[in-house]
């Protein structure tokens, strides 16, 4: 594995461990710069057999009209899957009034609460359309990755994932769905449904029945395009300091941290140190808790005294996260912050690849990953969030 090569403290010692899985900053980094163009990681159901009643958008397979001039010419010089950099015009079909009955869903494909809902909507697409009598238009189910779209999905106001509207025949208006069933979806776009049949065993019926509950996890870097990038900036310092202060130590620890978790947390630190903006005043943080490592990972009090001391200088005195990211409630905007820093870290990684980096080697994106991956298993408390 390729290894930090990092000033004299410590290099990673990741020493025999067996990678358990891919994580979902596996598929944000290596589509980036690893793989293929045309590679389909950043999308739910595209290329996926089962979920061939859905309808992935994708720019290279969307109509001429959803972009025009310029920007259509420069578009067709991208190969297949190279929608990253779309322009934020761009306005898929399915938005626009002359189209028929029609759901879509705004996800994220890394959202854990997105691919647990990727076989209910599927189930959903089907049972509608079976249960739809022949006087009846077919009712289209469209999905839209929003680590693709960015900016389709901040024009449509979507603040987290997945989150399901539906649209009557030559309407454009979008009516956002809470609890998402066969009979809600058919009233909300307009259409009669046969009766459900208590005897059909088709594994289909009811899957759909669910309350969503959009999670505004990497709503971070959707609302990243509304806000500044100071703002950003902020409110990634500010949920950096907030998960030192309560989520390394349990509240009222008096134990030093687990050898596991040292080795997690110091990782962690590093991998900071190596991707952030080194002109970020967050590294005055970071390269000191990287200098007294060996001491903060035995005591709370020592922690937290590093973490006081440079308050003021990351944060300054306002300790508040911005309204895109609170949402207008008080105290809130942790989780929306820590995946802004979480975003952050991945373009870091990729700036670092394309640098010219002399004598310092470039770090695996499956090192990234699971560096991400086991800080988030140890010290993130959102057990959704975890999975």
């Amino acid at each position: 594995m390729t290894r930090f090569n990092l000033p004299p403290r410590t290099r990673p010692n990741l020493k025999n461990k067996i990678i358990l899985c891919v994580t979902y900053f596996t598929i944000v980094l290596e589509t980036t710069f690893g793989r293929e163009a045309d590679d389909r990681s950043r999308f739910l159901y595209a290329d996926d057999p089962n979920a061939s009643i859905i309808l992935e958008y994708q720019l290279h397979n969307a109509p001429s009209a959803d972009y025009s001039g310029d920007e259509r010419k420069q578009a067709a010089k991208r190969p297949p899957g190279a929608e990253y950099d779309e322009e934020k015009h761009i306005k898929p079909y399915f938005l626009s009034p002359e189209n028929g009955p029609r759901v879509v869903e705004y996800y994220s494909p890394w959202c854990g609460h997105c691919q647990a809902y990727k076989p209910k909507y599927i189930a959903l697409a089907k049972e509608i359309n079976r249960r739809l009598p022949d006087d009846q238009m077919e009712v289209n189910f469209h999905a839209v990755s929003c680590s693709v779209h960015h900016w389709v999905c901040m024009q449509n106001n979507v603040k987290g994932f997945p989150t399901i509207v539906a649209f009557r025949a030559d309407s454009a208006e979008p009516q956002k769905l809470k609890r998402v069933t066969a009979e809600t979806v058919a009233e909300a776009v307009g259409v009669r449904l046969l009766a459900h049949d208590p005897l059909s065993n088709s594994a289909d019926e009811d899957e759909g029945d669910e309350e969503i509950r959009p999670v505004d996890i990497l709503g971070a870097s959707l609302n990243g395009l509304a806000r500044t990038r100071e703002t950003v900036y902020k409110d990634a310092a500010l949920s950096f300091t907030y998960a030192l202060r309560t989520g390394i130590y349990p509240k009222h620890s008096h134990h030093p941290l687990e050898d596991t978790q040292k080795e997690v947390f110091s990782d962690w630190i590093d991998l900071l140190y190596w991707t952030l903006p080194p002109t970020w005043i967050l590294h005055t943080l970071i390269n000191d808790l990287r200098i007294n490592m060996d001491s903060v990972v035995v005591s709370k009090e020592n922690l937290l005294e590093i973490v006081d001391k440079h308050q003021e200088v990351v944060n300054g005195k306002h300790l508040k996260w911005s309204d895109q990211c609170a949402k207008g409630v008080e105290g809130a905007g942790y989780p929306c912050g820590l995946w802004s820093l979480f975003h952050i870290v991945s373009i870091g990684v990729v700036e670092r690849h394309k640098a010219v980096l002399g004598s310092r080697e470039e770090v695996s994106t499956q090192h990234v990953a699971l560096t991400l991956r086991n800080y988030i298993e140890n010290f993130f408390a959102c057990e959704a969030c975890r999975q």
